[in-house]
């Protein structure tokens, strides 16, 4: 039985990835900063309350295990990850152990004269990742780490309070409201993350070692507009769907006390000029993967969202 170690089972990813390593038979050991946290337990997995004083415990769980599972969380949501990523980086090198990263954290900037108001056309941002996490990745691969990192669009997820969709969706007693931060027809891409984790751990069961020590690829997702959002809501709640332009000055403001909304304003030009995948973003055979159309995503999101608010 394959062993994973998987670091921050109370948040959102964390709880996935171990209902999927559940499913796939994996013996699991999930760390926890807050225990009071509800977890899901089973018969496959430990519980480990990992704190940041606990650096000798983090040694000991990933000498122990085969795959560290690893989430670089959602630049909106603020820093979740106790220990560096260099620490974590060191100890998978040193154990020459397998680390899996999923993250949609990405170097959004962009060259001078294409961000110059008067630029003829502003072309859809690449997602790349920051060259100093790409730096730190290549490093430690080299050193005796074997790591497949596996990239996202936008969580399309606005049951949680960090969202990027939670700040976007405003209800009302008679319809929602949705600020869209782009062009209405503006395409960007959104993943449902029951989807990441089953195709990622699917991937992960049949492969027998991995290949390249270090390999990235980007998940697809859904491409979708602010229209199709809109569409998928209002089939999805039974209420109609208003749009209204995301007013950007009114957001700045916000942000100058918010470091929430300071966050979702160093995004800006991938609202703005959408996103695109590398040339050659996935090894993955994209047929094979589970894919829930958008509306059905939305409409588990909106029956998620209402059961935790009664």
């Amino acid at each position: 039985m394959r062993r994973a170690l998987v670091l921050g089972a109370e948040h959102e990813m964390g709880t996935l990835l171990c209902q999927s390593l559940e499913r796939f038979n994996w013996q699991i050991t999930a760390t926890v900063a807050d225990p009071s946290q509800p977890i899901s337990l089973s018969a496959n997995m430990t519980l480990a309350e990992l704190t940041p004083q606990d650096s000798a415990l983090l040694n000991d769980l990933i000498a122990e295990t085969d795959t560290v599972f690893l989430h670089l969380p959602d630049p909106i949501e603020g820093g979740r990850v106790f220990f560096s990523l260099d620490d974590i980086l060191k100890l998978v090198a040193q154990y020459r152990r397998n680390l899996v990263i999923t993250t949609n954290v990405y170097d959004t900037r962009q060259p001078l004269f294409s961000s110059l108001a008067f630029w003829h056309k502003k072309q859809p941002v690449t997602y790349v990742l920051p060259p100093k996490v790409s730096a730190k990745l290549e490093t430690a691969a080299s050193a005796g780490a074997n790591i497949q990192v596996l990239c996202y669009g936008h969580n399309l997820n606005f049951s949680q309070a960090h969202s990027y969709l939670n700040i976007l969706v405003k209800e009302t007693n008679h319809k929602l409201i949705l600020q869209s931060p782009s062009a209405y027809s503006t395409n960007h891409y959104w993943t449902y993350l029951p989807d990441l984790a089953e195709n990622l751990v699917q991937q992960l069961s049949a492969e027998s070692r991995f290949s390249p020590p270090l390999s990235v690829n980007y998940y697809p997702g859904h491409q979708a507009s602010i229209k199709d959002i809109a569409r998928g809501l209002a089939l999805s709640t039974g209420k109609p769907v208003t749009v209204t332009p995301l007013h950007w000055t009114v957001m700045e403001a916000i942000s100058l006390f918010s470091p929430l909304f300071r966050r979702f304003i160093n995004m800006r030009s991938l609202w703005q000029q959408g996103g695109q995948l590398p040339l050659r973003c996935s090894d993955w055979p994209q047929t094979k993967l589970q894919h829930t159309p958008l509306e059905l995503a939305l409409q588990r999101i909106w029956r998620q969202l209402r059961q935790t608010s009664s």
